[in-house]
């Protein structure tokens, strides 16, 4: 995330279409909020800086050679805020499903422009101004679920499962299923409790009740550790004893 002292944002264009590049680096260039780290004009470029940048918002193209601008991002454990780009409205409601900021249609002017832009300042405000501390579990935050809203408590959260678009939120063994994705719910969580051992499952570190072989236990379920998270996870465990 952006130091909350910075007066930028650093954002990248994921673009194939030279026009376009064109338009959203002018526009880009009269928003002092906006820093770009980069236009690409594939998804692939985008990943290199991905690695290397702390990306806040990514205009994406959805129509682009090797792959498109929505399987790039469902690709992605975790993405920055997104603004999608492109000729296309019929991706509209998918690219919503993703839980994107905004969909600008092209041509767009640069109201339009600025009415996104500013959607994502306010959104990042809104997380300054209530953020939430590495470890801290006493906060409460509210979810949504078939039209009704609930209060959860950060400390009585177990795991969390991911099933494409939907999470399954377990406190004290009953799940809340939710319509959101994995990568957008966990920035909401403090990062020193709740880790990603497996593509599909977060879990709290402080729920874990066993550790047998390369499977977790939290709320009598036997959750997989996945080898790319493990040595993470192990010394997370350690770091928890300590406090």
């Amino acid at each position: 995330m952006t130091n909350t002292a910075q007066k930028y944002f650093n954002c990248l264009i994921v673009e194939d279409e030279p026009l376009s590049q064109e338009v959203l680096e002018s526009y880009i260039d009269n928003c002092p909020e906006l820093k770009l780290c980069g236009t690409c004009k594939n998804a692939m470029q985008a990943n290199a800086i991905l690695h290397n940048e702390n990306i806040d918002l990514i205009f994406l193209d959805i129509n682009m050679p090797i792959i498109n601008g929505i399987e790039w991002l469902k690709s992605l454990d975790q993405s920055p805020e997104v603004i999608f780009t492109t000729a296309y409205p019929e991706h509209a409601v998918e690219g919503f499903d993703l839980n994107a900021l905004d969909y600008l249609l092209k041509p767009f002017s640069f109201n339009r422009f600025l009415k996104s832009v500013n959607k994502f300042l306010s959104t990042k405000k809104n997380e300054e101004a209530n953020p939430i501390e590495a470890s801290d579990t006493s906060k409460t935050i509210w979810v949504k679920s078939n039209k009704k809203s609930y209060p959860i408590k950060l400390s009585e959260l177990a795991y969390i499962e991911s099933d494409g678009d939907y999470l399954k939120l377990f406190v004290e063994e009953k799940p809340i299923i939710i319509h959101e994705t994995l990568k957008h719910f966990i920035l909401k969580l403090p990062n020193k409790v709740f880790m990603k051992i497996h593509r599909s499952f977060v879990i709290n570190i402080t729920k874990v009740q066993y550790i047998e072989g390369n499977q977790v236990c939290l709320a009598s379920k036997l959750i997989p550790l996945a080898a790319s998270y493990r040595e993470e996870f192990y010394k997370a465990i350690e770091k928890n004893e300590q406090v």
